[in-house]
């Protein structure tokens, strides 16, 4: 609905409230590994229940409801995947969207506390959480970012382009799926992917196999506490900016700044909110969902990280709003 012009009626409000029953079904499902289990073609619930080690009854109460939100097909007491939904959810697809979900998971619970977070003036979740105290949430997190950005790839990528023979920051590279991408698509450029190391751990394991693997170097650091490397044409920060405060944000800025040659380019990619910060709604909701992880994240607007970045010393900043994408763009100069 438009935020200006929304009508309001019993249906719609109803239809909000109890929006949270989708996403609970949807977390079920890949919970229950249904997808995975579906990958390879149609099962019979017996067979389905069977793989899902779970009851043929509430397996089935669940697979329906798949099937009514369209995510599931069901034909002749068979479910699998639906056509419109296979490349998104089908583990055998290059887009698939299966780990995002999954880490969404560990989230979820989170948002039932969101009043709390509120009343407390703190997040819900301890510091960190996410970024190395536990391996195993760790790897969800890296994994989860992998796979949302393989779905997103077609829309930023093109605004990633080298310009000729340049050396790649990537910094708090996360899984490095950008980076390896570009990296693979022009064999003129290296990478250097920076962050912490048990998420670099991740990012290494995704470029095994790799024909850019020779052309990716891995340097752990956190930026919060170590310089920059320096010496290279293009630094990339991406999904990261949300985590941090608007003075910290400058002190980075400026450490990017120094990490650049002389006429570098600076891409800053993340979700971004109009001046007033009412929208994009997804924005908005991203910016709640930092204040329930973070102490300090958030979801800046476009304005403000423009000011930031002229502030640390960038010119020429230009905003690019991708096609379909939630992440906008700011190129610096």
């Amino acid at each position: 609905m438009d935020k200006q012009s929304s009508q309001w009626d019993m249906g719609s409000l109803m239809e909000l409230a109890t929006g949270y029953w989708k996403s609970a079904v949807l977390s079920a499902g890949v919970d229950l590994q249904l997808f995975d289990h579906l990958s390879n073609g149609a099962l019979p619930l017996a067979d389905l229940a069977q793989q899902a080690k779970g009851t043929p009854r509430y397996v089935a109460e669940v697979a329906d409801a798949l099937v009514a939100l369209g995510l599931l097909s069901k034909t002749d007491e068979q479910y699998s995947i639906a056509a419109g939904a296979d490349e998104f959810l089908n583990r055998n697809s290059n887009k698939c969207l299966l780990d995002a979900l999954r880490f969404n998971m560990d989230l979820y619970p989170l948002w039932g506390r969101l009043s709390d977070c509120v009343r407390a003036g703190q997040p819900a979740l301890p510091p960190g959480a996410h970024l190395g105290q536990d391996p195993e949430r760790t790897k969800r997190f890296a994994m989860g970012m992998h796979s949302r950005a393989l779905g997103m790839a077609p829309a930023i990528l093109p605004a990633l382009a080298p310009r000729g023979t340049e050396r790649y920051l990537d910094i708090a590279a996360g899984p490095g799926t950008f980076s390896r991408m570009l990296a693979e698509a022009h064999a003129e450029i290296e990478v250097t992917q920076f962050d912490l190391l048990p998420v670099l751990d991740v990012a290494r394991s995704l470029t095994e196999g790799s024909p850019a693997a020779d052309r990716i170097r891995f340097q752990p650091g956190d930026y919060h506490q170590e310089a920059l490397p320096q010496g290279f044409d293009c630094a990339l920060l991406c999904g990261a900016i949300h985590q941090e405060d608007e003075a910290f944000a400058l002190t980075l800025f400026g450490n990017i700044r120094a990490a650049l040659n002389q006429g570098g380019r600076f891409l800053l990619v993340d979700m971004m909110l109009e001046p007033d910060r009412t929208g994009p709604l997804f924005s908005n909701l991203f910016s709640i969902n930092m204040m329930l992880t973070s102490p300090k994240g958030r979801v800046f607007s476009a304005e403000v990280l423009e000011r930031l970045m002229r502030e640390a010393g960038f010119s020429e900043v230009k905003l690019i709003q991708p096609p379909w994408s939630p992440y906008w763009i700011l190129e610096a100069q």
